[in-house]
């Protein structure tokens, strides 16, 4: 096992296409970290630059103490799961697992325990025989799977590995992944343009956009203090509700308000005690309120909440929850409710939990601290 340390990585194809902008990232041995974002962000770019099969433009990437820039992959001590699985469909599972083992001419004897080891931890001992063509998408997923732990590398790659499975086995098979990342505790990286698969397993997580990273850190706070709305919007199921507002003094305080309509408002009140001389310049500020689907609810219980009313739109009931769409600001907003809150009724009655909001500039979209 091992650290993991990328600087300044930047990578540029002939025609001048720039796709990474300078990545810098440091993942502790045995961290689990995911790179997330939308297609062509350059997610699967810099795994693929880890890995040895993109060459970098400029910077440097680390594994443990080992500069690996102009290291071929078979020299990195990493093991990659594609998401094509990249099977030998001539080959059974076993002789799929032992390929890597035979070809650093590993003793068979010790082929045949590692095999063991690898088929127990997965279960798929009674798979060993069949071909790849026989077997199940998540059964062909812990084959390519097996293939890499038998390696026992320092790094372990993931390149979107859940893709080509239906959403149950995706579930089963997040499940499996965190608890063999439990049991091993090898350093990971892992791509994924899933938020979910993001928020789930990791323990760190990059978002990115453009080639660059919006923001490095753990879930909670990715989640809790997005750094602009780009990362509040892409992160989260619904994501966070951004409503305009406009900041005003109330006595020696900051406030946001937003207009509900005839029926209230919501002030916030602001984490801020600026100077009196200070407070001319945040005057009529115009900014994004951010709260999270869950913070406009009616089981909210918050010691910073306001009570509105809200006309309902749309509503969706997903079981446990209902996700009723309304109006807020002028804009469409998301709250989770209790089903039997909703009805049919045209309005409810909510609370507006101001503990977690958060305050984005509304032209620049970064994060107001």
């Amino acid at each position: 096992m091992a650290n993991l340390s990328i600087r300044n990585i930047r990578k540029t194809y002939p025609n001048g296409v720039e796709v990474l902008k300078g990545i810098n990232l440091d993942i502790a041995d045995g961290e689990f970290l995911i790179l997330v974002g939308g297609s062509g962000c350059g997610k699967s770019t810099l795994l693929n630059m880890i890995a040895g099969l993109e060459s970098v433009t400029e910077g440097e990437i680390a594994i443990g103490a080992k500069r690996v820039n102009d290291l071929p992959p078979k020299d990195r001590d990493i093991a990659m799961v594609f998401q094509s699985y990249a099977l030998y469909p001539s080959m059974s599972v076993r002789e799929n697992i032992a390929f890597g083992l035979s070809l650093r001419k590993v003793p068979k004897a010790e082929q045949e325990a590692t095999i063991a080891r690898v088929a127990k931890l997965l279960q798929i001992e009674a798979l060993l025989d069949r071909r790849p063509a026989q077997l199940s998408g998540g059964q062909r997923q812990r084959v390519a799977m097996g293939r890499a732990l038998a390696r026992e590398p320092q790094l372990f790659l993931f390149d979107e590995p859940l893709s080509n499975l239906d959403a149950k086995l995706r579930v089963e098979m997040r499940s499996e992944i965190k608890l063999l990342h439990k049991r091993l505790g090898i350093t990971t990286v892992y791509v994924t343009h899933d938020q979910i698969e993001a928020m789930t397993l990791g323990d760190k997580i990059a978002v990115m956009k453009d080639g660059v990273v919006q923001q490095f850190g753990t879930p909670d706070e990715i989640y809790q203090r997005p750094t602009n709305t780009f990362v509040a919007s892409f992160m989260g199921s619904p994501p966070m509700n951004l409503i305009p507002a406009t900041l005003a003094a109330e006595g020696d305080r900051v406030v946001a308000r937003v207009s509900v309509g005839e029926r209230g408002a919501i002030t916030a009140t602001l984490p801020l005690s600026p100077s009196p001389s200070a407070l001319t310049a945040w005057m009529n500020r115009k900014v994004l309120l951010g709260l999270r689907p869950e913070q406009i609810s009616d089981t909210v219980r918050a010691s910073e909440s306001v009570q509105i009313s809200i006309p309902v739109t749309l509503t969706e009931i997903t079981g446990a929850d209902a996700l009723v769409l309304t109006k807020i600001g002028g804009v469409s907003v998301v709250c989770r409710l209790h089903p039997q809150s909703v009805g049919a009724r045209d309005w409810v009655n909510v609370q507006v939990d101001m503990t977690h909001a958060v305050l984005f500039d509304q032209q620049s979209g970064q994060r107001i601290d």
